[in-house]
């Protein structure tokens, strides 16, 4: 009887799906584009009053959801009952030592009940979101949806690989489940201040830190876009890598120049083997302290040997293209500024003065 439902409402191009970690940067945007597109969309919440309060704002408070984890069984079952679709979002996002099984055991766990029991109920428009992360391997030129594994990971890209692994068996015995592979995700909305954003901040507003290798960067919105696509597609099991636009540490340094319209505060110059030297002390100094320091040697790790991705196939599969990595930035760094999380308003203030200029020529972004 439920497949019979699902199999008329995806005729008629509504369908009801599924959105785990939707009070989080990538859920959210993916529920709101859901919603917009005329999709019936159910959350998969732990608190009813982070969700009324992060999605009250743009009137998606009333969205239906079911309170529960990913990694407790029986609330994942409610969530799943009735759904023609699902795009797993949720995850724990930690880059520190001593949280690392704990990532592992949660990020693995929460993909075996959601994505698993997808498929175990029949659900053929699966979106699982990973991580760059689990194609980390330095030293190789470039990566895409053909890339093994990583092989050297720690907790966070850890959790990732095995996820990814759990999901990719399923997909070789023909499971219709769809991975994405996005690297540091910016945008504007972020309900929890995600990792990236806060690095983005302490960029522009403390230090740069010029180092080797660089940073990848996609759109949140982009990436919300591509889900939306592949839920209404669907088809048979396929892997996108989805890094976004890469540049060298000192080339992003003068762009993030060119958007605020000043210098940065502060840039310096450090080794790769000395900053993951200090990622290491971070790990050390987290042991001990009731806090966790902005810094760790995944963290670091990353940022001194990061490998881009090409994402050709997705962008000629959905049929778009990133938008501007300066409108990305400036949408980032105003979000920042006007929700209280940025000291130098100043900079978002330039922004807008240069967005009411006469227009000129914009670079290639996503088309609706």
């Amino acid at each position: 009887m439920a497949q019979a439902k699902r199999n008329r409402r995806t005729r008629s191009g509504n369908l009801r799906v599924l959105v785990t970690g939707a009070t989080g940067f990538v859920g959210f945007h993916t529920a709101k584009v859901l919603h917009e597109a005329g999709h019936e969309v159910r959350l998969l919440v732990r608190s009813p009053d982070k969700m009324r309060r992060v999605l009250g704002p743009f009137g998606l408070d009333t969205l239906a959801h079911v309170q529960g984890d990913i990694a407790e069984e029986k609330s994942v079952a409610r969530a799943l009952e009735g759904c023609d679709a699902v795009v797993h979002a949720a995850a724990m996002v930690n880059v520190h030592a001593k949280d690392a099984i704990a990532t592992i055991h949660t990020n693995r766990r929460g993909t075996e009940l959601v994505i698993g029991g997808a498929v175990d109920r029949g659900i053929s428009r699966i979106v699982q979101v990973s991580s760059s992360t689990a194609l980390f391997n330095p030293g190789v030129e470039t990566v895409d949806e053909n890339s093994p594994l990583g092989t050297q990971a720690v907790g966070y890209g850890r959790s990732k690989i095995e996820s990814d692994l759990y999901v990719r068996g399923l997909q070789a015995r023909g499971a219709n489940v769809y991975t994405t592979y996005p690297g540091s995700i910016m945008g504007p909305d972020d309900p929890g201040l995600s990792e990236a954003m806060v690095g983005l901040r302490t960029t522009v507003e403390d230090l740069f830190v010029i180092t080797s290798s660089g940073i990848q960067i996609i759109d949140v919105r982009d990436l919300a876009l591509a889900h939306l696509r592949l839920i209404e597609r669907g088809g048979p099991p396929r892997r996108y890598t989805m890094g976004g636009q890469f540049f060298r540490w000192a080339e992003m340094a003068d762009i993030l120049e060119s958007v605020i319209g000043t210098k940065l505060r502060r840039k310096v110059r450090v080794s790769k083997y000395a900053l993951q030297g200090i990622g290491r002390f971070g790990d050390l100094v987290n042991l001990f302290v009731p806090f966790d320091l902005p810094i760790s040697y995944e963290a670091t790790w990353y940022a001194t040997e990061w490998t881009p991705s090409d994402d050709t196939r997705v962008q000629q599969d959905l049929g778009f293209r990133y938008r501007d990595i300066r409108e990305t930035l400036g949408d980032s760094i105003v979000w920042l500024a006007d929700n209280g999380h940025l000291k130098h308003l100043e900079y978002a203030e330039y922004i807008r003065a240069q967005r009411h200029k006469p227009a000129r020529a914009r670079g290639p972004r996503a088309r609706d």
